[in-house]
């Protein structure tokens, strides 16, 4: 009998049943860890100081005043974004290996710890070309950052309300980060790339601080082991078993590594559609918080005091995923989604045909407001149609293609604005 893979039936007459074993079970985090940790599990922890420096760090990273504060044209600054866009796709792709390798409490300070690298690089005031490879190390830090993140809080009870909360706070840490960008620009023109030692210091407290307080712990052993769903056990049950020419089965246990989950993601059209859109979002998010300063500044005639417009849409940002989480609920997230994207558009129209500074700034804020939920909508909706065992890295491709978003868009809009101007 030659050796051909057979699917046992599973039944209550005494047919041969497959059952998988506890080894194939369990996580790769098992016994691969390369610093000794805690290895037992502790119950969910009250840490969400922790989540707000990991998502604050993450947030000032964006510095508005980045174009404007160098000598270079606006379209050789505006590389650094695509710098921060290889650096968010080595994130996307790498993300399942190093999570199902180390697990969250590594992961994480990992990436902060690559962002206090970038930023320690730029406050050196290196060279141009390192100053771009800098901002790979960050694209990657945060975009890594993201993904566990995200994909943490989508395992925490009621997970929908906290991914709201969660990304209001990284609005928040956007909303401050003006301030300080706008103190650097009004006192020390000359060198604001030191700004950033604002972010190398929260960078290296939040790395510290995750260490502290998760103890290098993975996400099983912080929330708990995932519930096995229909859609798993469905998946572990059917999986092949092969007859040796004796006629023994030889059990063959289901893949559960990196590449193979990563090739589920890949082959899930619904996961494209909702990484597009998040390509989209993301980078219009940042584009309208990035630009919003210059545009007033450009075409408005508007001062260095223009800085604080950026703070007022990402406090809109702050409101919005505070204040819609009823809204958004009621509606459900497709209804919501098109309403928040009309209204937003509407707000950008008015902004373009009118001339007033005040009330452009007034419509900023608007349309942060309603652009607030529309990320934790969709980081919901993954959590809803996807099985447990692929949400994580799902999450994580698609924060980081996100945050890839927010390297791209703005890169396009920088080599617009520098030919053409806006309709005044």
């Amino acid at each position: 009998m030659s050796n051909q893979p057979v699917a046992l039936p599973m039944d209550m007459e005494g047919t041969l049943e497959y059952t998988p074993s506890r080894h194939s079970q369990e996580t790769l985090h098992k016994s691969q860890y390369v610093f000794k940790r805690q290895k037992k599990e502790m119950p969910l922890p009250s840490k969400r100081m922790t989540y707000i420096m990991l998502l604050t760090i993450s947030s000032v990273s964006d510095l508005d005043y980045q174009q404007s504060s160098s000598s270079y044209l606006p379209s050789l600054v505006s590389v650094i974004w695509i710098m921060n866009f290889v650096g968010f796709m080595i994130a996307g792709l790498t993300n399942v290996l190093i999570t199902d390798r180390f697990g969250f409490g590594i992961a994480a300070p990992f990436g902060s710890s690559m962002q206090a690298v970038a930023y320690a690089l730029i406050c050196w005031g290196c060279p141009y070309p390192l100053f771009l490879i800098a901002y790979i190390f960050n694209g990657f830090g945060l975009g890594l950052q993201d993904a566990q993140v995200n994909s943490l809080t989508s395992r925490l009870p009621n997970s929908s309300t906290k991914m709201f909360l969660m990304h209001a706070w990284y609005g928040f840490g956007a909303t401050i980060s003006p301030f300080v960008s706008t103190a650097f620009v009004q006192h020390i023109p000359q060198r604001v790339y030191l700004y950033f030692a604002v972010s190398l210091g929260l960078a290296i407290i939040t790395a510290i601080a995750l260490v502290a307080v998760f103890h290098l712990r993975t996400d099983d052993q912080i929330v708990g082991k995932r519930e096995e769903t229909d859609q798993d056990s469905t998946d572990s049950s059917e999986v092949p078993a092969a007859v040796n020419s004796e006629g023994q089965v030889i059990e063959k246990k289901p893949k559960h590594d990196s590449s193979s989950k990563m090739k589920r993601i890949m082959k899930t059209p619904v996961v494209h559609c909702m990484a597009f859109y998040m390509v989209i979002y993301v980078g219009v998010e940042v584009t309208i918080g990035g630009w919003a300063t210059s545009f007033l500044i450009d075409e408005r005639g508007g001062d260095d005091n223009a800085g604080y417009v950026s703070a007022g849409y990402f406090g809109g940002l702050t409101l919005g995923r505070v204040a819609l989480i009823p809204v958004s609920k009621w509606l459900g997230p497709h209804i919501s989604i098109w309403l928040y994207t009309l209204l937003s558009i509407a707000l950008s129209i008015i902004i373009w045909v009118t001339h007033s500074i005040v009330g452009n700034a007034i419509c900023f804020s608007f349309i942060g407001v309603f652009l607030g939920p529309m990320y934790p909508l969709v980081m919901n909706v993954v959590v809803d149609i996807l099985p447990g065992e692929l949400q994580g890295g799902t999450i994580g491709w698609i924060a980081s293609l996100g945050q890839a978003g927010s390297a791209v868009m703005p890169f396009t809009a920088s080599g617009s604005f520098s030919h053409w101007s806006l309709l005044s």
